[in-house]
C-alpha cells in the first residue's frame, strides 16, 4: 500500500459512512419533488481559463470576438452558469513575483499580463455571461500561491511566487523542523493572512462582477515528499499544545492528541477564513463555492493523482453547510465513477433542505450515469476541452454534410465537428468556403477539419488561417498543419510567429513543428542562427531540440552566446539530446562558466543526461565532468549573488548525483565543511532532501527523519534552527 494512504484514510469513515444511509432518501427526495414539478435539465460550465490560454486547442477565449462565439455556443448548449478560472489568474496577476530565469514561464507571463492590460478579459467574459443570461462565478484558488526558487515543477526555478508570502515568510507553512517550507499554501492561523485574502479576493470580486467565487483547494507543484510533511507553524503548535499538553515539533501524537485532531485543527482555521470571507460576500450579494475531493470529500483536492497538495486540512462540510457559510459544492472527478457518485449522493443527503446546491463535474455531462441527477434538478458541470469535444458530448443531433450551409452556426459547428471526429467525409471545397465565416468557432472548426481530411491541395488554405485577424484563429491553423502539412509550412509557420508573437501561436506551432516530413532541421538552424526577431530564433531552437541530430552541433553550440536567453537556454538543451557525444559533452563543459547562470546550469542538467546513458566513449570525460560540476557548485554559497542563488543547487547538485558515487562524494565533503554554511545546507537538501521537476520523490516520515539526522553541523541542536 502506499504510505500516503496509511495515515489518512480513517478518519472518514464514521462521518462519510452516516451520511451514505441516507443517500438514497436524498436523491428519492429530490427525484419526488421533481415529479411534482418537472425540472428543466440544467447544466454548468467550468473554463480553466489559464489551461485555455497556453496552448491554443481549448476553448477560445483570448479576445472579445473569442469570448462572444464561446458564450453564444455556451448558451445554445443550455449552459446557465459558467465558472470561470479568471479570478484565480486575476489575484495572480496582481500578487505574482515572476522569476524571468525559467524562460518558458517567463515568455508566458509576459504575453499574460500584456494579454490582460489590453483585453481585460475577464469584465468581457462578464459581460459576456450576462447577455447571454448566465451567472458568472470566478474561480479562485485556495492555496496555490507560488513557491519558493527552488520547487520544482515541470523545470526551475519555480516560475512565480505571490508577494504575500515574499514580505510575510512566517505566513508560509513550515515542517515540525522549521526550517523546511511549503510549496503553495498561505497559513490561515494567521489573521492577517486571512485578511490579506479576503480582501485580494473581494476586490475582484466586486470589480470583474462576479455572482459567487468558488475555490480549488490543491497546489500545483511536486514540493511535498509525504503528505504530512507540513503545518507545523507556530500559532497551530501553541494552539494544539494549549488543548493536548502536546509539542507538535517534538512529541508524537497520541489517541487524545491525534493526527486527526491536528487535521482538524488547521481545519479550523480554514473555516475562519471562509466564514470572513462570506460575510463580505454577503454583503455584496455575491455567494460562496469549494469544489470538493471525491476521494476524500473531508480533505482538500489531490494534484495531480493521490497527493494531498495543499496539506491535511479538513474540510468540516456540515458546519459550512449548517452555518450557511458555503452555497454550493462541485464534486471533482479524476477518479472512478462509482467514487464521483458517492461523493455526489453523499454531498446531496448532507445539504438536503439546505440552501447549498451541490453538482457533479462531469466530461461527459449527458452520460447516462448523470440522467438521474437531471432528473432530480441537480446541475451537471462540464469541463470539456476543445469546442469539437463541446459539439460532440451535448444533446445536439448529428446532422448531414448539407447542414455545412445551414443558416444556424450551431449546426455548420456540429457538421464540423463530425469531421473533425472522422465520421463525415466531406470534399475540401465543401469546409474551405467557411474559412470566411464570420464566427471565429466556425473558422476555427473549419481549418481542424481540413486538417483531419488531409488532402494535401487544401494546405495553402490552411496556411493563410495563419494570417487570420484572430489568434485563436492563427493557432488553429498551426494545430492543423500538424496534420496536414507541407515542406513550405515550417516557413509560414515562422512568418506567423514573427508578424504576431502571441505565446499560445508559439506553444502550438512548437507541437506542429515535429509533425513535419522530412523534418525541418536546416530551414530551423537557419532562423534560429539568424533571424532577427528573438522569439522567432528562440522557437526555431527549442523545435530543434525535439529533432535531434549530430549534424545540429554547430547550431547548438553557436546558440550559446545568442543575445536572447531563452535561445541560449534552449542551446543547452539541444546538446543534451544529441546523444553520447564528445563534442558536445566539452561544448557543455565550457558552458558550465557561463557568465547566464540560466544557461550554466542547463549545460549541467544536460550533462548529466548524456552520463547517464553510460557510453564508453563518454567515460573518459567523467572525472571532468565532477570537476566543473563540483567548481559550479561551490560558487552557490555564501556571499553567492548569481541570478540562480536560490536554486542553482538543485540541477547542478542533481547532476552530480547523476555521477554517482563519485559525485556523493563532492557533495558529502560540501556537507562535512564547516566554513561556508550556506554551501553545507544546500549540499544536505541535495543529498538527502531530493525533488524531482516531473514528479513527487516520495519518502516516508521515518525516511525523513532519518534524513534530518545528517543535517550539517551548524543545525545538529533544535536551538540553531
Amino acid at each position: 500500500m502506499n504510505h500516503r494512504h496509511s495515515t489518512h484514510r480513517w478518519p472518514l469513515i464514521v462521518p462519510w459512512l452516516a451520511l451514505a444511509a441516507g443517500a438514497a432518501q436524498a436523491i428519492a427526495l429530490l427525484v419526488s419533488t421533481a415529479e411534482a414539478e418537472p425540472a428543466t435539465a440544467k447544466t454548468d460550465c467550468y473554463i480553466s481559463t489559464g489551461d485555455n490560454d497556453w496552448a491554443g486547442e481549448l476553448l477560445p477565449i483570448d479576445s472579445k470576438a473569442s469570448i462572444e462565439a464561446s458564450f453564444e455556443l455556451l448558451a445554445r448548449l443550455g449552459v446557465r452558469r459558467v465558472y470561470w478560472r479568471g479570478l484565480q489568474d486575476a489575484t495572480w496577476n496582481e500578487v505574482a513575483q515572476v522569476r524571468e530565469e525559467n524562460c518558458r514561464y517567463a515568455s508566458w507571463w509576459r504575453w499574460y499580463r500584456h494579454y490582460y492590460a489590453e483585453m481585460d478579459p475577464d469584465r468581457t467574459a462578464a459581460a459576456a455571461a450576462k447577455r447571454q443570461g448566465m451567472e458568472f462565478w470566478g474561480v479562485g484558488t485556495l492555496a496555490d500561491w507560488g513557491s519558493a526558487a527552488d520547487t520544482p515543477c515541470y523545470g526551475i526555478p519555480n516560475d512565480a511566487e505571490s508577494v504575500m508570502r515574499l514580505k510575510h515568510p512566517e505566513w508560509v507553512p513550515v515542517d515540525r523542523s522549521g526550517l523546511l517550507k511549503q510549496a503553495g499554501p498561505i497559513e490561515f492561523a494567521y489573521p492577517e493572512a486571512r485578511k490579506a485574502l479576503v480582501d485580494l479576493h473581494l476586490k475582484y470580486a466586486r470589480r470583474d462582477g462576479y455572482d459567487g467565487i468558488i475555490f480549488l483547494t490543491y497546489v500545483e507543484n511536486f514540493g511535498m515528499r509525504f503528505q504530512d510533511e507540513f503545518g507545523f507553524n507556530e500559532p497551530i503548535v501553541r494552539e494544539f499544545k494549549r488543548r493536548t499538553g502536546v509539542d507538535l515539533r517534538t512529541q508524537p501524537f497520541t489517541r487524545a492528541a491525534s493526527r486527526h485532531d491536528w487535521y482538524a485543527l488547521r481545519g479550523e482555521y480554514l473555516t475562519l477564513y471562509l466564514r470572513e470571507l462570506k460575510q463580505r460576500l454577503r454583503g455584496q450579494g455575491k455567494q460562496l463555492g469549494i469544489f470538493i475531493n471525491p476521494q476524500e470529500p473531508y480533505f482538500t483536492q489531490p494534484w495531480p493523482e493521490l497527493m494531498l497538495t495543499a496539506g491535511h486540512i479538513y474540510c468540516d462540510l456540515e458546519t459550512w453547510v449548517r452555518d450557511g457559510v458555503v452555497d454550493q459544492m462541485v464534486v471533482y472527478g479524476s477518479c472512478q465513477p462509482a467514487i464521483q457518485d458517492r461523493a455526489v449522493d453523499n454531498c446531496l443527503w448532507l445539504t438536503r433542505a439546505t440552501p447549498c446546491k451541490v453538482s457533479p463535474l462531469a466530461q461527459g455531462p449527458f452520460d447516462a450515469r448523470w440522467k438521474r441527477y437531471r432528473d432530480a434538478g441537480v446541475s451537471i458541470v462540464m469541463s470539456i476541452g476543445p469546442e469539437e469535444a463541446y459539439l460532440d458530448r451535448n444533446m445536439i443531433p448529428e446532422q448531414p454534410l448539407a447542414a455545412l450551409r445551414s443558416e444556424d452556426p450551431l449546426l455548420r459547428m456540429r457538421v464540423l465537428a463530425e469531421i473533425i471526429y472522422g465520421q463525415l467525409k466531406p470534399t475540401p471545397a465543401q469546409v474551405i468556403r467557411l474559412l470566411r465565416d464570420q464566427n471565429v468557432i466556425i473558422r476555427r472548426l473549419a481549418l481542424m477539419a481540413l486538417g483531419k481530411l488531409k488532402d494535401p491541395a487544401s494546405i495553402p488554405a490552411i496556411e493563410q488561417g495563419l494570417e487570420d485577424r484572430e489568434n485563436c484563429v492563427r493557432c488553429a491553423a498551426a494545430r492543423a498543419l500538424g496534420d496536414n502539412n507541407r515542406p513550405e509550412s515550417t516557413a509560414k509557420m515562422l512568418v506567423a510567429v514573427d508578424r504576431f508573437g502571441a505565446h499560445p501561436l508559439v506553444e502550438t506551432v512548437l507541437s506542429a513543428l515535429p509533425q513535419i516530413r522530412p523534418l525541418p532541421r536546416a530551414e530551423l538552424a537557419t532562423a534560429a542562427s539568424t533571424h532577427a526577431n528573438p522569439l522567432v530564433r528562440s522557437t526555431a531552437m527549442r523545435a530543434l531540440v525535439e529533432m535531434p541530430d549530430k549534424t545540429l552541433l554547430k547550431v547548438f553550440t553557436a546558440g550559446l552566446h545568442d543575445a536572447d536567453r531563452f535561445v541560449r537556454f534552449a542551446a543547452a538543451e539541444g546538446l543534451g539530446n544529441l546523444g553520447p557525444s564528445v563534442e558536445a559533452v566539452r561544448v557543455l563543459l565550457g558552458a558550465l562558466r557561463h557568465e547566464d547562470p540560466v544557461v550554466s546550469d542547463r549545460a549541467a542538467t544536460s550533462l548529466a543526461v548524456i552520463i547517464t546513458q553510460h557510453q564508453s566513449e563518454i567515460d573518459p570525460l567523467r572525472s571532468a565532468v565532477a570537476a566543473e560540476l563540483r567548481n559550479l557548485y561551490g560558487r552557490l554559497g555564501d556571499g553567492c549573488r548569481r541570478a540562480d542563488a536560490e536554486w542553482g543547487y538543485r540541477p547542478v547538485g542533481d547532476a552530480l548525483l547523476k555521477l554517482g558515487p563519485e559525485g556523493e562524494q563532492i557533495l558529502k565533503a560540501f556537507l562535512a565543511q564547516t566554513h561556508d554554511r550556506r554551501l553545507a545546507l544546500q549540499a544536505w537538501k541535495s543529498l538527502y532532501i531530493r525533488h524531482d521537476s516531473q514528479a513527487f520523490s516520495e519518502i516516508t516520515e521515518k525516511e525523513n527523519e532519518e534524513a534530518f539526522r545528517h543535517l550539517p553541523t551548524f543545525l545538529r541542536h533544535r536551538d540553531a534552527l
